[in-house]
């Protein structure tokens, strides 16, 4: 009897193991192999100024569908770890039917209005009528994934973000010169690519036969997720306004070359990301335990979940920018197309971004974890202002440079005002924690981030 006890217990080890494994280093491989090969495909596909004009698109639907969500998606990761199967399915239902559909059909009139005006003379009517169902199909499949990640699936999460995110390129290539001829074909592909996943969603992933409805009202849904609004523009300003601030002063040819350097950048952004939603879920979860007596700020087990996060991301992001910053030119010989290859000279700038977003995005989190939204917003909005003022005020002078130094700047700015919120140094547990090592010595730390605002270490 005590020998069959370990040979049972042995395939589900392994099955377990193969279900952290899978979902977090296999997916980063994929992505780590898929996003090079789109960014050369793509850009010996495309003409500079198309490339510049779908990236720009693809961008900008992206960040209206997480401003339209008003924190939903942040929400359902936040509350659902733990409840029952049915209350979860009730909690998408009610943010689906209250919030989502309405802000899709808003957006829609706003799109009509601002056609009627002359205010997107560049975009014709199909155009506008297909990048608005590309909004609602992206809506959509984002509160899927974010509902699969509350729930701890990750598997379903992975296969979710691996159709919507990073195999759309494979129909570019299989219709070759006709997706390539002009933006209409180009967002017909897309947006076609988006329903099929969506169609693949629905019938694949099932959710829960019972749904029970929230006894809370959906005002509880507004009262977490209105105080992240500012967080969610910071967030777009940083990630998007920089490319209208370049195309209002420039051209598209400008705005695909920013585009590209900043996509081989975010690759490690991307594959840290990857990593910390896996840790997200725990961390959340360990807050949701955690009784109302146990007093303010994190507990010795969220701290210690906290230390990894950071560890992780900064293993991640420096040996990756340093990478960049030494081999730019031969990370831009092997991923674009010899027409982008002049702007290999931007990528050593953007080297180590990534390293301050996931640093950022890890401390965010956190806080986020403590029901600290109004401290991560006003911090994150107060950043990417200045963030825009530099990028308005440098970017006539200096291009692509300017659009660098002002982002890494922001961030310094911002990871200083409160990243000590979560008590002291990020690999610290506190008098009761026991030993957790820090992931970097302090003065290297600084040092580091110095190093990303293009400051001289003292």
């Amino acid at each position: 009897m005590n020998e069959t006890g370990p040979s049972k217990s042995t395939p589900r080890r392994l099955g377990r193991l193969l279900l952290f494994v899978l979902p977090s280093f296999g997916y980063m491989g994929l992505r780590f192999l898929l996003n090079p090969l789109r960014m050369r495909l793509l850009t010996e596909m495309l003409p500079k100024e198309l490339y510049g004009s779908l990236t720009l698109a693809v961008t900008t639907v992206t960040f209206l569908a997480i401003l339209s969500s008003l924190g939903g998606f942040e929400f359902l990761m936040r509350r659902l770890p733990g409840l029952p199967p049915s209350l979860q399915r009730g909690w998408l239902h009610l943010i689906m039917s209250r919030l989502a559909l309405p802000g899709w059909l808003l957006a829609g009139v706003a799109g009509a209005a601002a056609k009627a005006l002359g205010w997107m003379p560049a975009l014709s009517v199909p155009d506008l009528a297909l990048l608005w169902a590309a909004l609602g199909l992206t809506t959509w499949l984002s509160y899927r994934t974010y509902f699969a990640l509350g729930c701890g699936d990750l598997v379903r999460v992975r296969i979710i973000q691996l159709f919507q995110s990073d195999l759309w390129f494979i129909l570019f290539v299989a219709l070759g010169s006709w997706a390539a001829a002009s933006l209409t074909n180009s967002l017909w592909v897309w947006t076609g690519w988006l329903a099929a996943t969506a169609i693949g969603v629905r019938l694949w992933s099932r959710l829960p036969a019972e749904k029970t409805r929230p006894t809370e009202r959906f005002r509880t849904v507004l009262h977490y997720g209105v105080p992240l609004l500012p967080m969610i523009w910071g967030e777009i300003l940083f990630r998007l306004a920089d490319r209208y601030v370049l195309l209002g002063f420039f051209d598209l040819k400008i705005v695909a070359d920013y585009t590209l350097c900043m996509n081989m950048a975010m690759m490690v952004y991307v594959m840290g990301i990857s990593l910390l939603d896996l840790a997200s879920p725990p961390l959340y979860a360990e807050c949701n335990r955690q009784t109302a007596g146990a007093g303010p700020g994190p507990n010795d087990a969220m701290r210690r979940l906290f230390s990894a996060m950071m560890r992780h991301m900064w293993g991640i992001g420096l040996p990756a920018g340093f990478a960049l910053a030494v081999f730019h030119r031969d990370i831009f010989h092997i991923l674009s197309g010899p027409a982008f290859r002049d702007a290999s000279v931007l990528l050593p700038w953007m080297a180590f971004i990534p390293f301050v977003y996931l640093t950022v995005t890890a401390t965010s989190r956190a806080l986020l974890a403590m029901d600290r939204p109004r401290l991560v917003g006003g911090a994150t909005l107060a950043a990417a202002g200045m963030n825009l003022g530099l990028d308005v005020l440098l970017a006539p002078l200096w291009g692509g440079w300017a659009s660098r130094w002002r982002r890494s700047a922001a961030w310094r700015c911002w990871r200083s005002r409160w990243g000590g919120s979560w008590g002291g140094d990020p690999g610290s547990c506190g008098p009761n924690c026991g030993p957790v090592p820090s992931p970097l010595p302090p003065r290297f730390a600084r040092r580091a981030l110095q190093a990303c605002a293009g400051d001289s270490p003292a």
